[in-house]
């Protein structure tokens, strides 16, 4: 484009000093003076000419590297943009995925003398981060690593109506520094910190209020005291009355996976304290009643327990209508002792989508408990709970009621009754 400029500038020139030439007043044809001067001026116009043309030939260089130049960085930019791989690992053969959530509850807690209000953290489901690390040998075999801990600020779980400032270490607790190695035909070998065979299979549930409400009813409120109806004197805290007997909980453990096999896997795992246990899990679709399964079984033996065995297992089921029912029982054979604990316990919710935002959960429970700390104690439990998801904040909003009662031979005890507003937020 600047060539073709050039030229036409130097051929107006000549046009014009020709046209000059012929008509200019007072110029004869034989006044070779008066020639030579203006072949001077149109060298000298030609010159400028040729210099004009090479400057626009480097100013047009220079544009078409400011486009190449532009055009790199915004595909540079738009890739950063597309890419869903903000954080990195130190080798190129890992993955890492940094992930997490904060749980914030304002919990109102009436124990029958006084009442409270707390700014917790919500131990059904603590805030924590975590990171996961991936590496894949091949289509058959990986290896991965998992980090992580949870930081309570006045956890539910520990909370007490008499206290007058939050409560907790305020300090990272581990809950998972784990490795494992995959093999798809094999299944899968951990070790580390993180969860035994038996966690969770108390707390299979498919109501989607379990950031609320699910077996272990203890972890929104536990550390509030029942208090005796006669004297006002603290007894048996929640946490202590009740547990959902979930196994062996999470330990320094080897533990194995069995591959999948039509909905069920198996797990097995061995801890640090010599303690072993089992675990049966099973996932699927029923289409013959039109609803999703799940369930798991486990049992645990030996070891720092007191040499006690733990049977337990739990069941869930939700309807494509959003109609779902949950179970879950325990019970723990203690040698040391005639106490046996034992659980109990059942939901009814309903799971719809009214709103855009999000699914809407509802749901009611119940739950019961014996002999977990003290014989012949008997422990209830009622709830009604609500829970609204937020999918483009990738958060849930929830609220809920809850009455524990403790029933204590030949003592009169106060009812313990909480409400909670919640908002849960995943990163």
């Amino acid at each position: 484009m600047s060539t073709i400029k050039a030229k036409t500038l130097r051929f107006l020139s000549l046009f014009l000093l020709g046209f000059g030439l012929l008509y200019a007043p007072g110029l004869g044809a034989a006044d070779a003076d008066q020639l030579d001067k203006l072949q001077k001026i149109i060298a000298q116009q030609q010159q400028m000419i040729d210099a004009q043309s090479k400057t626009l030939e480097a100013l047009s260089r220079e544009v078409d590297g400011l486009k190449t130049a532009t055009q790199t960085n915004s595909k540079a930019v738009a890739d950063v943009a597309a890419s869903k791989k903000p954080v990195t690992s130190g080798n190129d053969d890992v993955s890492l995925a940094v992930s997490g959530q904060v749980n914030r509850v304002v919990l109102l807690a009436d124990d029958g003398r006084q009442s409270k209000f707390f700014q917790a953290d919500n131990d059904n489901s603590s805030t924590r981060v975590r990171w996961v690390g991936n590496a894949k040998l091949d289509d058959e075999y990986s290896a991965g690593a998992l980090v992580e801990v949870q930081f309570e600020s006045n956890s539910t779980a520990d909370i007490s109506i008499d206290q007058n400032s939050a409560t907790g270490t305020n300090s990272f607790t581990e809950r998972h520094i784990t490795a494992w190695l995959d093999s798809k035909s094999l299944g899968r070998l951990w070790l580390g910190q993180g969860d035994t065979a038996t966690n969770g299979t108390s707390e299979v549930d498919l109501s989607g209020t379990t950031v609320i409400a699910y077996s272990g009813t203890s972890d929104l409120a536990g550390g509030l005291s029942f208090r005796n109806a006669t004297t006002g004197a603290a007894l048996t805290s929640i946490g202590q009355a009740y547990s959902n007997l979930d196994g062996r909980s999470r330990d320094d453990r080897i533990r194995y996976d069995t591959p999948t096999f039509n909905g069920f896997m198996g797990s097995t795992s061995f801890t640090d304290g010599e303690s072993a246990d089992f675990a049966l899990r099973y996932s699927g679709d029923f289409t013959q009643i039109n609803s999703k399964v799940a369930a798991a079984v486990g049992y645990a033996t030996g070891g720092h327990q007191n040499n006690n065995t733990n049977t337990n297992g739990s069941l869930s089921l939700l309807h494509d209508s959003g109609l779902n029912v949950t179970f879950g029982t325990g019970t723990r054979d203690i040698d040391a002792t005639t106490r046996d604990p034992n659980f109990h316990y059942a939901k009814l919710g309903y799971l719809f989508s009214s709103f855009k935002i999000g699914k809407t959960a509802l749901a009611v429970d119940y739950g019961f408990a014996e002999d977990i700390t003290t014989e012949n104690d008997e422990f209830t439990t009622y709830g009604l709970f609500a829970v609204q998801n937020i999918d483009k904040l990738s958060s849930e909003l929830y609220a809920g009621y809850r009455n524990h009662q403790l029933d204590r031979t030949g003592v009169s005890v106060d009812d313990i009754n909480v409400g909670a507003v919640g908002l849960r937020i995943k990163f």
